[in-house]
């Protein structure tokens, strides 16, 4: 709970910043060593991209030396700019590091802008290796009702969602990443049971929803979940498909 309570009190800080922000925006992190797929990070909403920070240092570390966080307003901006946005810069981000592929990493309402980017930019869907979404609101979230601005939209439940109905096919490895103990989007929701990902769910016990990403657990079982894809002949085959994964 005192966790739960200070990333509250992070997050509360970082308010005035992201308002001010009219605009999508990157922040690019670049290493010497360089020997893995490029990773870009899309926040979730009301965030900003310093919540990356451990992920962002532990990628590092494993050889992941081109890192860009995307960065937008969640009250302001419309979904599918940002979606636009975020296929540009992987395209970007792909010729700049000369990488075959690119691994996409979103924090609850980034995971579903991921999903949105990769059901209309066919260009993207190809060039991904991972798509990681954490603890997104894949079925909705109640509280996103009294939330405002279009982003909020598709983090609603049932037929007003505005995620496409349909995602592309495409050869990308799906992970799921979720907590037991999230107050804003349930476990239920969080999973991405639909057959057409062949996702394998990943449980972070005992988080909340914006610690999560801090946690230690999941970023142990993450990294090396990304270099694993980059070993795989075939990311998107039947290898994750229906796997339930608990991170220690």
């Amino acid at each position: 709970m005192l966790q739960d309570v200070r990333a509250v009190g992070m997050a509360a800080l970082q308010l005035p910043r992201v308002l001010r922000r009219r605009e999508c925006g990157t922040t690019q992190y670049l290493a010497e060593r360089n020997v893995r797929y490029p990773v870009l990070l899309v926040h979730g909403y009301a965030a900003t991209e310093s919540m990356w920070t451990p992920l962002r240092h532990a990628l590092g570390q494993a050889g992941f030396g081109h890192v860009v966080s995307l960065n937008y307003n969640s009250f302001a901006t419309d979904p599918v700019a940002v979606s636009a946005e975020l296929a540009h810069q992987a395209l970007r981000a792909l010729a700049a590091a000369g990488a075959p592929r690119i691994h996409l990493v979103g924090h609850s309402l980034g995971g579903l802008i991921i999903r949105r980017a990769l059901a209309t930019s066919a260009a993207l869907s190809w060039q991904t290796a991972s798509a990681v979404t954490i603890a997104s609101p894949h079925r909705g979230a109640l509280l996103a009702r009294i939330a405002p601005g279009r982003c909020a939209r598709i983090m609603h439940r049932g037929p007003r969602s505005e995620l496409p109905r349909v995602d592309a096919p495409r050869p990308v490895r799906w992970l799921a990443y979720y907590s037991d103990a999230d107050r804003v989007v349930s476990p239920a929701s969080a999973r991405l049971d639909d057959p057409r990902y062949g996702a394998a769910n990943v449980l972070i016990p005992g988080c909340g929803h914006l610690t999560i990403c801090r946690d230690v657990r999941l970023i142990r079982s993450l990294v090396p979940e990304l270099i694993r894809t980059e070993t795989l002949a075939d990311p998107a085959g039947s290898i994750d498909a229906g796997r339930e994964l608990m991170a220690a």
